[in-house]
């Protein structure tokens, strides 16, 4: 892809290559079995800049585009896709909806340390009723003096060791119902971090259940307008969506690293595997489908970094480039016959990522609904 790179976009892919390959992959597979990704992780992804690649440089960051995030994004999948879905939270959504909703003062707080990794944010919105539908949800924000009160629960929140959470709840102002954002941080009174998920894939970020029980919210950890706030982010949400499909790319293009150095080497029936016409024309259809997938996803960050896009890309990408990854991960993993089913050889983690991004930051479902709102059949689900 570095027919079309800037310099400065070159360079940083370098970087995230030297990191995955010397630093991410050799503990990869433990990040698998542990379901926990060490922290200092984060603060060496904070080290090298990575975090700070969409942070305004007034706030600590670098200002940089999409593009560049996803680039990294990308290296780092091939080798721990969940690492690096842990880390497109960090990099794209949560600062992203405190650049956008928050203050000058709150962006003061809340981005410098997120941009060298010592303040992991999580961002929780899913709900047992309605998912990622807000219209049914319960999790509500109401008025105490000059204060507010927050009661609810959430699903699926991707925690690792976030010390700040972005919490979108039903609000009300003088007689208006709408849906905002707050900050809610770990130690708060009320505040319960549940129990963990046992999860398929993805293992190697923590997800859970959180729940709030009365949690005294002040003026000054509310983002943005309480009414509006969920549809003021949709821009971040389409560059989220875009930052979760280079995860599924990369965790295509390692899987299919892997297992084109496993054909070369490994003999089947009598003679070399790759000599075999059924496994070549596999691994040519899923080369094929990641150069579609790279196209498809560098083309769309580069209409949202120049102000030009003007359709859905972000769901475009995140439902066809994450179905096309657990595809294709499939497919890759039969070749490994015996040895990919066994956890020791680290292969069938890509799989079980992939198919874990079909349903993170919105199933594939909601997704083709968003696409087909845009073209004018609306769907009630995504309403609200």
């Amino acid at each position: 892809m570095s027919y079309f790179l800037t310099e400065d976009q070159e360079a940083m892919r370098r970087v995230a290559q030297k990191f995955a390959r010397e630093e991410l992959m050799p503990i990869a597979n433990q990040i698998d079995l542990d379901e926990h990704a060490p922290e200092w992780l984060t603060k060496r992804c904070g080290e090298l800049g990575f975090l700070a690649i969409r942070i305004p440089e007034a706030y600590g960051g670098m200002g940089g585009d999409l593009t560049t995030a996803c680039i990294i994004l990308e290296e780092l999948a091939k080798a721990s896709p969940a690492f690096a879905g842990l880390l497109s939270v960090e990099m794209i959504l949560c600062p992203g909806v405190v650049d956008i909703l928050g203050t000058d003062a709150q962006k003061r707080r809340l981005l410098p340390d997120s941009a060298t990794g010592h303040r992991v944010m999580a961002f929780s919105q899913t709900e047992p009723a309605g998912a990622g539908n807000t219209k049914f949800h319960q999790t509500r924000l109401t008025a105490d003096g000059n204060a507010w009160r927050l009661n609810g629960h959430k699903l699926f929140c991707t925690q690792g060791a976030a010390k700040s959470y972005l919490v979108f709840c039903k609000t009300e102002r003088d007689g208006q119902q709408g849906y905002g954002c707050v900050v809610v941080e770990r130690e708060d009174e009320g505040f319960e971090v549940q129990k963990y998920e046992d999860k398929l894939g993805w293992r190697g970020t923590n997800t859970g259940p959180i729940a709030f029980n009365d949690v005294k919210v002040s003026a000054d950890d509310v983002l943005g307008d309480l009414l509006t706030g969920n549809a003021d982010i949709a821009p971040v949400n389409q560059a989220s969506f875009m930052g979760h499909a280079a995860t599924s790319l990369g965790c295509m293009e390692g899987l299919f690293d892997l297992t084109v150095a496993y054909v070369k080497d490994r003999s089947l029936y009598g003679q070399p595997m790759h000599r075999l016409s059924p496994v070549t024309d596999r691994l040519a259809q899923v080369y094929a489908k990641i150069e579609a997938c790279r196209s498809l996803l560098y083309s769309s960050t580069r209409l949202l970094d120049e102000g030009r896009m003007t359709g859905p890309q972000g769901s475009i990408c995140k439902a066809y480039i994450c179905d096309t990854a657990f595809e294709c991960t499939s497919q890759l993993l039969q070749m490994w016959g015996g040895s990919g089913m066994m956890n020791s050889t680290g292969v069938n983690r890509y799989m079980r990522d992939a198919r874990a991004k079909m349903v993170a930051e919105g199933a594939t479902e909601m997704h083709h609904a968003i696409i087909a709102a845009t073209i004018g059949f609306p769907v009630s689900m995504v309403e609200g």
